[in-house]
């Protein structure tokens, strides 16, 4: 399964719901800007690819389920259903536990344990920052505590050097 057919099926899955889709879009722009600036191996760099696409596959679910799209509710029901989309794919096993790992984790900051892990937290980051207009002392916490790729670090200070200015004025 290449990363295209993924987002296809990703598409597909979203049902027609546009804030879903171009929000997995941006994720996985990003994650895989990051994953080339960090000369991540071709495996990997589409592990975290694939992973940005699906990120945000339980929030369908959880709208209807819990009224909300709650990190640690997504968390806990991505793994199922990462089950079942990966079902017929030719993709290994080994790689679809990584992206059902990540994404079941991709609301917790603590306890990033690997490359894939912490550019998938970067990327959703990056995006989020804008859709849910994040503050600059928001921004600056995240560069400061979380952010360590050097791509990551460039993107997020280049997008919202703005809001890091104004948060150092107060």
């Amino acid at each position: 399964m290449t990363v295209s057919e993924v987002i296809k099926k990703m598409v597909a899955y979203s049902e027609g719901n546009l804030h879903d889709i171009n929000h997995f879009m941006k994720v996985y722009a990003y994650a895989k800007t990051i994953a080339e600036g960090e000369n991540l191996n071709p495996e990997l760099q589409k592990l975290v690819e694939v992973t940005a696409v699906v990120h945000d596959i339980a929030c369908p679910l959880c709208r209807v389920k819990y009224g909300n799209t709650n990190g640690k509710h997504q968390e806990e029901e991505s793994a199922a259903l990462l089950e079942e989309f990966f079902k017929d794919s030719d993709l290994p096993k080994e790689f679809t536990d990584r992206v059902s790992y990540i994404v079941s984790h991709h609301h917790t900051i603590d306890g990033i344990d690997g490359i894939d892990y912490q550019i998938m937290i970067e990327a959703d980051y990056l995006v989020n920052a804008d859709e849910s207009n994040f503050s600059g002392n928001n921004v600056r916490n995240m560069l400061e505590k979380v952010f360590k790729t050097e791509t990551g670090k460039f993107l997020l200070k280049s997008m919202y050097q703005k809001r890091l200015d104004s948060a150092e004025e107060k």
